[in-house]
C-alpha cells in the first residue's frame, strides 16, 4: 500500500478548511519560522522517535476505530514538523513512526494550538471519512511518549469541528483511561458550556492537542497506542470482573482542536 493516498472529504478546523489525504490528512499553513521563546526554531527541537503501536505509514488501526492521521493548526497559531496538507505531509510518516514537534505560538488570548489527529472511520483503500457512534459505556486510553511533560489534550470531533459543540475534549494522562463522559465541550477551566459527550454521538476524528500558552511552546511527543474500551473498566484501564471488554488484545499504558484559551 503506498504511504499516501488521496482521499475525499473536506474537513473543518477552527476557522480554516482543508481536504482529507492519505498518510495524514488535514493540514493548514504555517507562518514562517515561528520560533520558540529563545529564538531557536521547530528545527532545532530535539526529536521524539518512540514507535507506535496503531500506526503503520500514517494509517492508524486499534479496535473499531481505523484511519489516516494528519497534523493541524490555525495559520500563525503554532509550527509543525511534519507539515501536513491537502495530498501529503513533509516528512510523510513512514513505518510505526507517528510523531509531532514543534512550537506553539504564543498568544495573549491563548488561541495557539497544534494538533496530532486521525480519522477513526477511513477505509485503508477507498477513504471517505466515515464516522462512528460513541458507545454506552467504556472509554478511551491514549499512551504518548512526551518527556518534555508538555500538557496535552485528547479531543473528539464531530463532522462539524469548527463550532465548538461538536468538539469534547479532556486532559491528557498517558495510559489512564478516560471514561466518555468525562469529554467535554470547553473541558479547559472557565469553559462555558462543557456539555459531556453523549452516546450515540457520531465522531469523525479523534487527536491529541498541544494547547497554547501566552508565550511561545515548544512541543515533542509520539503517539505510542490508543486504545478503545468499549464496556466497564476500571479507571486504571483494566476490566472490572464483570464483564468489561477491552475492544483489542494487548495492554497499554500515558489534550485536540481548539483554538480556546488553554486552562491557566
Amino acid at each position: 500500500m503506498k504511504a499516501l493516498q488521496l482521499v475525499a472529504g473536506t474537513i473543518v478546523f477552527a476557522g480554516f478548511s482543508v481536504a482529507g489525504c492519505g498518510s495524514s490528512s488535514p493540514g493548514a499553513g504555517l507562518g514562517e519560522d515561528a520560533g520558540d521563546s529563545d529564538g531557536s526554531t521547530a528545527e532545532d527541537a530535539s526529536v521524539v522517535s518512540t514507535p507506535s503501536r496503531v500506526v503503520n505509514d500514517g494509517y492508524l488501526a486499534t479496535g473499531p476505530w481505523a484511519g489516516y492521521g494528519f497534523t493541524a493548526t490555525d495559520p500563525g497559531a503554532a509550527q509543525i514538523i511534519p507539515t501536513c496538507g491537502t495530498d501529503s505531509c513533509d516528512p510523510p510518516f513512514v513505518g510505526d513512526s507517528f510523531c509531532m514537534h514543534g512550537t506553539v505560538t504564543g498568544r495573549t488570548n491563548w488561541t495557539g494550538f497544534a494538533m496530532l489527529g486521525w480519522n477513526v472511520n477511513q477505509d485503508a483503500v477507498d477513504g471517505p471519512q466515515l464516522t462512528w457512534a460513541v458507545p454506552e459505556t467504556g472509554g478511551l486510553i491514549v499512551t504518548v511518549d512526551n518527556p518534555s511533560k508538555t500538557p496535552l489534550r485528547v479531543q473528539l470531533q464531530g463532522t462539524n469541528p469548527h463550532i465548538s459543540s461538536d468538539r469534547w475534549c479532556a486532559p491528557l494522562v498517558s495510559g489512564q483511561l478516560i471514561p466518555w463522559s468525562s469529554l467535554r465541550t470547553n473541558c479547559w477551566a472557565g469553559g462555558n458550556p462543557q456539555d459531556p459527550l453523549t452516546p450515540g454521538t457520531p465522531i469523525q476524528q479523534a487527536a491529541i492537542i498541544v494547547p497554547g500558552l501566552q508565550v511561545d511552546l515548544p512541543f515533542d511527543f509520539c503517539l505510542v497506542d490508543v486504545e478503545v474500551v468499549s464496556g466497564p473498566a476500571n479507571p486504571d484501564g483494566g476490566d472490572d470482573g464483570a464483564g468489561g471488554d477491552d475492544s483489542r488484545d494487548g495492554g497499554s499504558d500515558d489534550d485536540a482542536t481548539t483554538s480556546e484559551p488553554y486552562p491557566g
